[in-house]
């Protein structure tokens, strides 16, 4: 299970930690809450932070595929 670190970290089943500011978090949050589709933001290393509905639903591994998020706010 993927972890989110407050207040706009993420760390993956494969131990990347994926870090982000906190307006760009909160943003993507206010983003997918108005949109129907998941709404992707990613790092250089190929991983990307799934939102949906106005949360951070999975992180998008290259090696392990879609991990879902565990710990929420």
């Amino acid at each position: 299970m993927a972890t989110f670190l407050f207040p706009s970290s993420f760390r993956c089943d494969c131990g990347h930690q994926i870090d982000f500011f906190e307006n760009t978090v909160r943003e993507m949050r206010e983003l997918s809450a108005k949109r129907a589709k998941p709404q992707t933001i990613g790092d250089d290393a190929k991983h990307g932070v799934e939102f949906l509905r106005g949360q951070a639903v999975a992180v998008l591994c290259p090696k392990k595929g879609r991990c879902v998020i565990d710990d929420q706010e």
